[in-house]
């Protein structure tokens, strides 16, 4: 009998861990993966304008997608997202496992594979450098002391070698590493060989056991073969250093380890295409960005120096009680070099929402322009990454913290093909408001203790739009069809010895960052797969010899029975829903001047205000708007609203009239995108006339528009308008997140409502200023 085959897609912490254990095991291996080669001896990681780095540009190493209700960073690379991750690895505590996971997962189970990645990777805290702790290290323990938070602090494993001993040198596996020099460059691809990214590890063993590596290669489709054999399966790839070439390997074993949104996208396409028709319902559910924030503290008191050390060094563990939030998350510090800072200072909160990004990218000044939606956020972060970086590190980023904060989410996302067979992902952040806006109010303590200027990333504050680097879930494990795609081995139900193995199977977020639980389930699984296909039930990795237990230090952490304090900052969202109805005609085109009957148009809006205290604050006064719209004639029923934008009392120029905008995008019912844009505008009309300036406002004028951008081209125009009974209906809607107390809530409700009604007192008044 020959050897097995094997196909491994992906060379993440899944696909590294299975390639390298296969091959071990006698395997025949080819691993696919569709980024380049990073590990000669002098890395040609890209040091100049950040676009030089993007997958979507230069194949480089950062894949960047603005995925409808999530912006996703991920990397394409030999040796997958460990090439840009911070290093960090931490243990799911045993609550995690607790719900939602296949039978016989546990923490208890995973923690001997936990120690067999800690001992591939070499994990150790910053306090094992010998150059010291970074000064954002200092600073976000003493901000932890003052805030008597530091019986919480930790100090994460890191997979970096801190070595003084100069020059290159062998690891354990005999492949040559350089020592940290704390260059903070870690995010952009190590130049000096110091992290123990996979391709120093997993993949090397991997290769000198007689794996074949093919990079720039990319899967488009798995489809299985009939024959004699047993089950067997064909992958057909594009060869991007052939030109594109499409090219085919088969094999009895396949593994898709492209992480949770390539393994969930490549299988939505195989089911499409009907190549795999029998994958179960639940293909796409249950996906997780993890909880993840990004923070930010402008103008600090000292200088946070995030360029110096390793990005994460330091973190604090939040673990609300049962009957206040619930809401369990890591903060922990940032770093970021200074080919980033382009991109880092458009979140400084002194930019105006009006005059934003015209400062920072020199375009024309409007001051009526619109605050930004998702998809001009989009092209603002695109023209930035096209900007030199400094020569040097500049005094303004000096003093710049970042906080990277990621904690349990309800996993309660979907991936979906939609429009042309894009992929699409549907995000609920109001069922996630409560833990965002914990999240966000204990940043604000840290900021306020380092003496900063709070911030969030523009995407969130304009947008409420997550960014993730760490997506999970689409292919969940479960112990039946009916509860995921895979079984609690990663195989693939319906179709045997297909698995996957990477963060895509993962049923629930981790919570902290997850590198390490892929890797150890990744261990697990891989281990059980090899005993059954090759018939030895006592096989077990070469180097679980010399694994020796590691003391993870969440677990030294003892939590207060009634949860860690709250924060101190106030943090209450609201939500509340609209109903507006009406009527739209298309626009004529030059060939028939005729306008169409109108047509009828129905808005059910739910908007949501994640922190009330930040929403005033902000000129913009953003809200989400999610829920449903009908256009006759563009849609067919009610169709979901994708990252709707709301802006309360925003200036329609120099004057003192305000608008209440609404940017709602849709699919319309033949596949293509489009976007209704109106304004309810509120004219001063004196003091005594609040009455007659809400019924003016309650109008809403809009148009339709093909595309996202505001200047696509119209398609009609039309006029939805509040009801009374749509008033009535939208005040007995309100609800209150983020408190328990009725007092709380009331309180909440109130202040929404008087800055409501001030503002519309200043507006028939004719005062100028909203806020």
């Amino acid at each position: 009998m020959g050897r097995h085959r094997a196909i491994v897609i992906g060379t993440g912490f899944g696909g590294a861990v299975s390639a390298c254990r296969l091959a071990q095991a006698g395997f025949a291996v080819t691993v696919l993966e569709r980024g380049r080669r990073y590990d000669q001896e002098v890395p040609e990681f890209p040091r100049g304008r950040l676009d030089q780095l993007l997958w979507s540009k230069t194949g480089g190493l950062y894949d960047v997608r603005p995925v409808d209700q999530m912006r996703v960073v991920q990397s394409a690379g030999y040796g997958g997202g460990s090439l840009i991750y911070a290093n960090v690895h931490l243990r799911a505590p045993a609550e995690v496992f607790a719900r939602g996971w296949p039978k016989g997962y546990s923490r208890e189970a995973l923690d001997a594979y936990y120690d067999l990645v800690a001992y591939m990777l070499d994990i150790q805290p910053i306090t094992s450098s010998p150059g010291g702790l970074p000064p954002k290290t200092r600073q976000m323990s003493e901000a932890l002391a003052r805030l008597r938070r530091k019986e919480q602090l930790f100090y994460p494993p890191l997979a970096i070698n801190f070595s003084e001993e100069p020059g290159l040198r062998p690891n354990k596996f005999g492949v040559l590493q350089g020592g940290c020099v704390d260059c903070g460059e870690c995010t952009i691809g190590c130049v000096h060989r110091a992290k123990n990214t996979l391709d120093m590890n997993y993949l090397a063993v991997a290769e000198r056991a007689g794996a074949t590596m093919r990079t720039e290669c990319e899967v488009t489709l798995i489809e299985p073969l009939s024959g004699a054999g047993g089950p067997r399966y064909r992958v057909a790839y594009r060869d991007r250093g052939r030109g594109g070439q499409e090219l085919f390997e088969e094999a009895e074993h396949v593994f898709v380890c492209a992480g949770s949104l390539g393994s969930t996208e490549l299988l939505l396409r195989c089911k499409e295409a009907g190549a795999l028709p029998r994958l179960s319902a639940q293909l796409g559910a249950g996906y997780s960005g993890n909880g993840d924030l990004l923070a930010l503290g402008f103008d600090v008191a000292e200088p946070f120096e995030p360029e110096r050390g390793p990005p994460i060094t330091a973190g604090v563990v939040y673990a609300g009680s049962p009957g206040r939030d619930q809401a369990w998350f890591l903060v922990e510090d940032g770093g970021f070099p200074r080919q980033l800072w382009p991109i880092i200072k458009l979140a400084r909160p002194h930019i105006d929402w009006r005059s934003w990004p015209a400062p920072a990218l020199d375009r024309p000044l409007s001051p009526a322009a619109a605050p930004p939606t998702g998809a001009a956020l989009d092209e603002t972060m695109r023209a930035a990454s096209e900007r030199e970086p400094p020569a040097v590190t500049p005094e303004e980023m000096r003093n710049t913290a970042v906080f990277l904060v990621m904690g349990r989410d309800i996993a309660n996302g979907r991936l979906e093909l939609v429009r042309g067979r894009k992929l699409s992902i549907r995000w609920d952040v109001p069922s996630n408001l409560l833990l965002y806006s914990v999240e966000e109010r204990l940043a604000q303590d840290i900021v306020a203790q380092l003496g900063g200027a709070y911030a969030v990333s523009p995407f969130w504050r304009f947008a409420h739009l997550p960014i993730t680097v760490h997506s999970l879930g689409g292919c969940r494990m479960g112990d039946s069809e009916e509860e995921g795609v895979t079984s609690g081995l990663g195989e693939v139900f319906n179709y045997p010895n297909l698995f996957v193995l990477d963060g895509a199977i993962l049923p629930a977020a981790t919570g902290v960052n997850p590198s390490h639980t892929i890797a150890a389930v990744a261990e697990q699984n891989i281990e059980r797969i090899i005993r059954r296909i090759t018939g030895q039930p006592g096989w077990t990795p070469p180097e679980r010899a010399h694994a020796a237990p590691y003391a993870d230090p969440l677990t030294a952490i003892a939590l207060p029975a009634g949860g860690t304090a709250p924060p101190r900052h106030p943090g209450l969202g609201l939500t509340f829903r609209e109903r507006l109805s009406g009527s739209w005609e298309s626009t004529p085109s030059a060939a028939d001047a005729r306008r169409a009957a109108p047509r009828p148009v129905r808005l059910h809006l739910r908007i949501t205000i994640s922190y009330l205290a930040r929403f005033i604050a902000d000129p913009a006064h953003p809200g989400l708007v999610t829920g449903t719209l009908f256009v006759g004639g563009l849609t067919t029923g009610e169709t979901p609203i994708r990252e709707g934008v709301w802006n309360l009392f925003v200036a329609t120029g120099t004057g003192p009239a305000r608008e209440i905008r609404y940017v709602l995008p849709f699919d319309g019912g033949d596949g293509r995108r489009f976007t209704l844009r109106g304004a309810r505008v509120f004219r001063p009309l004196g003091a005594f006339a609040l009455w007659r300036l809400w019924r003016r406002g309650a109008a809403l004028p809009f148009r339709i528009q093909e595309g996202d951008d505001e200047h696509g081209s119209v398609v009609g125009e039309g006029v939805t308008r509040l009801r009374p009974i749509d008033v009535a209906h939208l005040l007995l809607s309100f609800r209150v997140s983020g408190a328990a107390a009725l007092s709380d809530k009331t309180r909440a409700l109130f202040g929404f409502l008087t800055f409501f009604f001030l503002s519309l007192l200043r507006i028939a008044r004719g005062r100028s200023s909203s806020s």
